[in-house]
């Protein structure tokens, strides 16, 4: 590389022009079999890269990029390629903005966090930690600034945190932030935990380096570790991706892999899509505990079309009501009678594939042939032709992935509406639209069936949303009714008395998520409903993580919390288009004539901080 050449990539300012610049040196510079060597040092699987080398540059640019690990690929190019370069876009500058990220008032998060802030401190940078979980309007004003404005964000990861909705919200800030301004990066810190993390978090950490702290003895360590890191000079850690062992595999009701089929854990704010993975296990040795698990009437529904041919079904609800724990029910009921399954979580595919529906579409194909074992290949000469991409997946499922399947398909897609945030969402639901209507011509089509979950919640923040799939079976679940709530109350030991049962109904009104959350702390913490009332609306309280999160989603529209506003203080909404939005996204309930909150805890918090 000639010295204009290095000068003109030391110039590169914006993330996307050094990335493009790093791209651009690979394709020039490897050829496709050192790249795979590069694949295989990284620990990358290079099997499921592109077979064209500006595809596979492309995707290994992003793979390491997102996973953090762009200085490794560089020291790598380095010593296969002495004279390509790049500046060390990780390097910062002797005073760092950092951001400490951690579940409060839980040691050791509170400690250690309070001595790294200390530490770095004393070394010069500018640390921001959060200590007293103030709950106005400034408060959420000042975390996203300085989450923002930081250059790396430390996140402190123990089995407390790691269930956070707060940690996790605060991380997905900071990824957002990461895509458009280039800053803040990550610095995980394993704290005392080597399980897999969950997945609401790892869906956007993945397997990050991480440093390791087990005692305060690390402490110093510690904090020696996070200074190299900042500089770009990562520990020799390899990432935790615990996994279980395939015999006696139990899957818990939220997707939880639980090692004691009887013991209780705390609910996962989110379902962990990654059991569908797990339920592959060869000689049916994976089993779904169902011990917390409350069957509706979607359940007998839904088992009923996966095993019929050619079958469309759409899951609805807000968030945390049971929606992907419906589904992989039905997923494990049809492969129990024969049918393949291929999950595609939507929430998992990085934002640069959402630019395109080519982009999107072709990794999709990938998704699909990757699962059923196809031969990948297909999905490279389909994408080959002039088509449009709708056009280029339709005939490959037609013309290949159909026919040579050998069995019945169930495509599983998760956290589907991320897509309306795209500009071909209206495409894409049109295209499955039509996969719908081909069976009736081509029996081929029969063999596919499709369950698709949408959660409602973003119409909390999209104005003017319609409904973006209106054919086959459509299942709307439902918050638990008093029945439902004295059955998982009973298979907890019963630890709201059954006179107390309708004050009980009163703070959530059925709510499945913040209703196991409540009875699982009621048994851990030996409480009783009184006392979890008393601080059920704080933001010290079991359901603090929740109710900041919702908040943070209203912050930034000041007329949607003028409506709640309103519904909390008249019980009634004069914007039609308002109440819609917050009845989708689980704050509201009724009419807008007459409507209230969904339950007593949120009228309670937001009466406060509203």
């Amino acid at each position: 590389m000639s010295v204009q050449e290095v000068n003109m990539v030391q110039e590169a300012t914006t993330p996307e022009k050094k990335r493009s610049e790093l791209r651009e040196k690979l394709v020039r510079h490897f050829s496709r079999e050192e790249l795979r060597t590069l694949c295989f040092v990284l620990g990358i699987d290079s099997e499921n890269l592109p077979e064209a080398k500006e595809s596979l540059v492309r995707d290994l640019v992003l793979y390491c990029e997102r996973h953090q690990s762009t200085p490794q690929l560089i020291e790598e190019c380095r010593k296969q390629h002495p004279n390509v370069s790049r500046p060390d876009v990780l390097r910062p500058s002797s005073r760092s903005r950092l951001f400490i990220c951690y579940k409060r008032h839980v040691d050791p998060d509170q400690k250690l966090a309070t001595y790294l802030h200390q530490s770095l401190t004393d070394q010069g940078h500018d640390v921001f930690i959060d200590t007293t979980m103030r709950a106005g309007e400034a408060w959420l004003e000042e975390i996203d600034q300085r989450i923002k404005a930081s250059d790396f964000l430390i996140v402190l990861l123990s089995r407390s945190s790691a269930d956070s909705e707060m940690v996790k919200s605060e991380i997905r800030r900071a990824c957002d932030y990461r895509r458009s301004d280039g800053h803040p990066n990550i610095l995980p810190v394993r704290v005392a935990y080597e399980d897999r993390l969950p997945y609401s978090i790892d869906a956007f950490l993945g397997p990050l380096q991480y440093v390791v702290w087990n005692a305060e003895a690390d402490n110093e360590r510690l904090g020696r570790d996070v200074q190299a890191a900042m500089e770009g000079c990562w520990p020799n850690y390899l990432s935790v991706q615990a996994g279980p062992a395939i015999s006696g595999l139990t899957v818990s009701e939220d997707g939880r892999v639980v090692a004691d089929d009887g013991a209780l854990h705390p609910p996962l704010p989110e379902f962990d899509p990654r059991c569908l993975d797990d339920l592959e296990a060869p000689g049916g040795a994976v089993k779904l505990r169902d011990k917390f698990y409350i069957e509706r009437e979607a359940d007998a529904r839904l088992r009923r079309e996966v095993v019929r041919a050619g079958s469309t079904v759409t899951i609805r609800a807000a968030r945390q009501t049971g929606k992907s724990s419906l589904l992989v029910r039905g997923v494990h009921h049809a492969r129990e009678h024969g049918a393949k399954a291929v999950s595609i979580d939507v929430q998992s595919v990085d934002k640069e594939y959402l630019e395109s529906s080519d982009r999107f579409l072709r990794k999709l194909a990938e998704a699909i042939v990757r699962g059923l074992r196809l031969d990948p290949s297909q999905v490279e000469k389909a994408w080959s032709s002039s088509l449009g991409p709708q056009d280029k997946l339709t005939y490959l499922m037609e013309d290949y992935i159909l026919p040579e399947a050998g069995a019945p398909i169930v495509l599983a897609m998760d956290e589907v509406d991320r897509l309306l945030q795209t500009s071909f969402h209206s495409d894409f639901f049109g295209m499955l639209r039509s996969w719908h209507n081909n069976r009736a011509l081509d029996e081929r089509w029969n063999t596919l069936n499709i369950v698709m979950v949408i959660s409602t919640e973003p119409q909390l923040l999209i104005i003017g949303t319609q409904s973006p799939f209106n054919v086959g079976l459509r299942l709307y679940l439902e918050d638990f009714t008093e029945t439902q709530v004295r059955e998982l109350n009973a298979r907890h030991g019963s630890p709201v008395e059954a006179s107390d049962m309708p004050r009980f109904m009163d703070l959530l009104s059925g709510h499945p998520y913040l209703v196991r959350k409540a009875l699982y702390t009621l048994v851990t913490e030996r409480l009783t409903l009184t006392d979890l009332m008393r601080v059920a609306a704080t933001s010290q309280g079991p359901f603090g993580d929740h109710l900041r999160r919702l908040q943070w989603l209203l912050r930034d529209d000041p007329d949607l919390r003028g409506t709640l506003k309103q519904i909390i203080n008249q019980g009634s909404c004069s914007d039609d288009q308002k109440f819609f939005r917050l009845l989708r996204a689980g704050l509201v309930k009724g009419s807008g004539q007459v409507c209230k909150c969904r339950c007593d805890l949120y009228k309670t918090y937001f009466h406060e901080v509203l």
